[in-house]
Formats: structure tokens, sequence, C-alpha cells
């Protein structure tokens, strides 16, 4: 059998307005992950959080705030690797259900806090479940989308962390105005907010077909498949069908080639995936992006600007993280998916070669252009970051990996971005304080070599089926069929026999119409 180079076409869209309303209430979670993620960046600038928790006379402040963020990412390593235990045992729903009930738990101590000991070891947790949340919810939006339309539904997660981003950001300015602890309580408290939406509705989403199809649940799976991959009006199911067989074939191949982390680093072309993932997030995490954000404060404050205009900044920020996916959701699904990423990382780099040496030469000085432009450069550097970058890192490690080892592929490249977040948000107060701008070098090494490698190294997996992504690391053995070699009357003949070997008959599933 031969691959076949291009991404078959199976007659435009498949899809509905069913599939768009489920991914959307999904990314719930990644909402959650983002105003978790982000809002600590705004407490940071609250005068009654420093005071409350002694930050503001304590000698030791510099390592507390360190400390804060620290146990954040370390509890992220916790969580990714979770979620690869969990998504593949119980489901990708399951996953997603317990990240919920932990961001809730830890969410309310946090906003309890009497002091910082409390506070910094519910952090851990805040960030067990964010992480966990960051690698269920990609992992289940991949494998629910068409290949067609992957890169523009993929970017839901990345509207969705901006919109997090943007609630904890504005509510941190609404709570600015609030006298007491309430101005940082009540920031912390929203956390638990989008974890509990999305629990409301998780009763009512499909699981992944891929999953329920590795679980032998073969109608069930055929039933979400031609829920989700059809539009209203339309009778035929022939799309979902054809992927439905690709699907279980592909499955049924695989189930055995199961795989643990050790024997991923073993196996040639897994090692590839494996390093391809870790070089991705590792290198985007290192450009420096949740430094600026979690410091924001301080880097703002140190370019003169007073508490209300530093979180009126950070408010600003995060907006532009909500609305560049929209830009990039235009052309996602046209540019090779190398290309795109490596574009990110090198207009990243090139901001923060500029702001470097803006700061450089207008930090601590009187030139109010100088500083706007630093200000200006940061935001430039968010929107390139998000516009090439965010939302296609998760639908891009969602692809490379096959169903088998998906979540354990997850887990490796959330796992990296919080151990590359643990590494330089750590270090950033002293760094910051001690060499100043020469900080953002290592950001931009680190940004020059997401590029060059993204652009070497990275197979383009543009419009490609999940179940034909191995052809492009050299596994064509390991593709079972390719979906531009089958016909509507082999697929239906097949789902309406007995499989051989055993195996559960699949007939007279309900095919309900959008």
């Amino acid at each position: 059998m031969t691959a076949q180079q291009d991404a078959p076409d199976h007659g435009g869209r498949h899809f509905g307005g069913r599939l768009v309303f489920v991914i959307i209430f999904i990314c719930f979670g990644s909402a959650a992950f983002g105003f978790s993620n982000s809002v600590i960046g705004s407490t940071l600038g609250q005068p009654s959080f420093l005071s409350k928790m002694g930050l503001d006379t304590s000698k030791h402040a510099e390592a507390l705030i360190s400390a804060v963020l620290a146990v954040y990412y370390a509890g992220g390593v916790f969580g990714s690797f979770c979620h690869g235990i969990l998504a593949d045992r119980y489901g990708r729903k399951m996953s997603a259900t317990v990240s919920g009930i932990i961001m809730i738990i830890a969410s309310a101590i946090c906003t309890g806090s009497p002091n910082i000991a409390v506070y910094i070891t519910f952090r851990f947790f805040c960030g067990w479940s964010s992480y966990q949340f960051l690698s269920t919810i990609p992992t289940w939006v991949t494998e629910i989308t068409p290949p067609s339309h992957r890169g523009i539904l993929g970017n839901i997660i990345a509207v969705n962390i901006g919109v997090g981003y943007v609630l904890a950001a504005f509510s941190s300015v609404g709570f600015y105005f609030v006298s007491g602890d309430s101005q940082w309580r009540g920031s912390t408290g929203l956390q638990m907010f989008f974890p509990g939406l999305l629990l409301s509705v998780m009763y009512w989403l499909p699981e992944s077909p891929r999953y329920l199809i590795a679980q032998g649940r073969h109608k069930e799976a055929l039933s979400n498949l031609q829920s989700l991959h059809s539009r209203s009006g339309h009778e035929s199911h022939h799309f979902a069908e054809i992927e439905f067989y690709q699907i279980q074939k592909q499955i049924e191949f695989d189930t055995a080639r199961k795989m643990s982390y050790v024997q991923i680093f073993k196996h040639p072309s897994m090692r590839k995936r494996a390093l391809i993932t870790i070089c991705l997030t590792w290198c985007m995490v290192g450009s420096g992006v949740l430094v600026i954000n979690n410091y924001g404060a301080a880097i703002y404050a140190s370019l003169g600007y007073g508490p209300l205009d530093t979180l009126f900044f950070l408010a600003g920020w995060v907006c532009i993280v909500m609305i560049a996916p929209f830009v990039s959701m235009t052309f996602v699904d046209r540019l090779s998916r190398t290309y795109m990423l490596a574009t990110g990382f090198f207009l990243c780099m090139c901001t923060l070669v500029v702001e470097a040496a803006l700061q450089k030469n207008f930090l601590g000085g009187e030139s109010k252009a100088g500083l706007a432009g630093a200000v200006a450069i940061i935001y430039l550097y968010v929107l390139f970051y998000v516009i090439f970058l965010d939302g296609p890192m998760f639908f891009y490690i969602g692809e490379i990996w096959p169903s088998q080892v998906r979540a354990q592929g997850f887990s490796l490249g959330i796992g990296a971005m919080c151990l590359s977040n643990l590494v330089w948000t750590a270090a950033a107060p002293q760094a910051f304080n001690s060499i100043g701008w020469k900080y953002y070098v290592l950001f931009i090494v680190q940004a020059a070599f997401g590029g060059v490698a993204a652009l070497l190294w990275f197979p383009n997996t543009l419009g490609k089926p999940l179940e034909e992504i191995a052809v492009l690391f050299g596994d064509e053995s390991d593709v079972v069929v390719f979906q531009s070699e089958l016909n509507e009357a082999q697929v239906i003949n097949e789902i309406d026999s007995k499989e051989p070997g055993g195996h559960e008959e699949v007939e007279n599933v309900e095919r309900r119409q959008v």
C-alpha cells in the first residue's frame, strides 16, 4: 500500500454548529487554565495581597514570590503526567472532571488563605489542575475535530485561554478599587468559575471516539462521529463512516503497541515525536512569555508606572491574548504547520531583541517615548506569540502522536513546559534585579533555536488524518488504511457486517441528525 501525499477531500466541511458548541464547552477547561495561570500576575500587583502575606516587609519577599510561582509549575508537572494515566484508563472526560474538582477545592482554599504558607501549599494544586486541564483539553479537542478544519477549531483552545486571561486581568482591575483583603481574594476566588461551568455540562459532552473505540465501545464511537462530523440538513454520514472505519482499523493495529515512557524513547520514530514535543514547548516557554506575564507588574513598575497603570497594562496585554487567535483562524489551515511555528519563533525573537535594547537604553531614564515603546513591544511580542505559536502548539502536538500514546505525548510536552516555566520564572526576580535587560538574551536564544528546529526538523501535518501521520515519521507500514483508498460502499459493508476475529458487530447504529 502506498501513502497518499495529499489529504483526501470528501466534499468540504464535515461539521456543523453542534461540534463548534461542544468544543467551546470543552474549552471551559482551557479558560480555567488561562484564568489560573494569569491571575497570579495581577495578584502580585495588589497592595493588599503583598501586605496580607507580609511580602511588603519581609526580607525574604523575593524568595517567597519565587516560591509562589515555582510550586505552581511543580504541581503542573504532576498534573500533566496524571493526565497521561487518567485519560487512557478512564477517558478524556474523567481527566477533565478530576482537574475541575481539584481546581475548585484548591482555589477555594487559596481564596481563604490566612498566610503565605497556606497560599503556597495550595498553589501547588492549582498548578496541578491547571496543567492537567492543559494536557486534557487539547487531546480531547484534537480527537473530535475533522482534519480539514483542525487548525481553526483547535484555535478555540487559545481563544478560551485568552478569555480566562482577560477575566483574570479585569477582575483584578475591578477589585483594585475594593478595600481590604477582598482586593485580592475576589479575583482569586473567581478561579472556581470556569471549572464549575465545565463540570455543570460535563454529562452532556461526548467522549473522544478514539478512546471509545480503544475500549471496544464501537456503537457509541460511531454515533458520536456521525453526530459531530455532519451538517444540519445532510442525510449522509459517509465521511463519519469512513473516519470510523479508518480509526477502528488503526486502533486495532495499535492496541498491541501501547508503550511506556521508556519504550517511547527507545523507539526511533516515537523518540523523534517526543523530542519535537519537548523542544516545541520548552522553547515556547523559554521565549519568555510567562516570565513577562507573571512578572508583568514588576516589569511595568521598573519602567516607572504605578500600580493602577500596571494593572491596566496587564489587562491590555491579555486582551491581545484573547483577540489574536481569531487572526490566526483566518489562515491556520492554509499555511504549513512548520512555516507557521518557525515564523512565530523568529518574530518573537525579533521583538525580544528590540525590547532588550529599549530597556538597556531607557530603563531608569526620563524618556517617556522610550518607556512607552518598551510597553508597546511587549504587546507586539504577545501578538506574534499567540497568532503563530499558542494555538498551533496544542493541535500540532495532538497531530504528531498516534492514538495509543497521544495522552502520554501531551504529558511529555506539558511537563516540559512546566519545567521550563519553573526554571525561568524562579530565576526571574533575582535575574531582573542583577542583570536586568540581559536576561532577555536567554529568551532570544531559545526563540531562535525553536525557529530553526521548526523549519528544519518538524514535519508538516497540515490536513492529514491523525491515523496517517505515521507516514511523516517514516512509519508508512504502521498505517493500516488510507482514507483516499476507501470508498463508501466498502466502508458501509464493513460496518454492517461482523468484524473478523470475533470483534464486536457494529450494526444498527443510531443515525442522529445534528
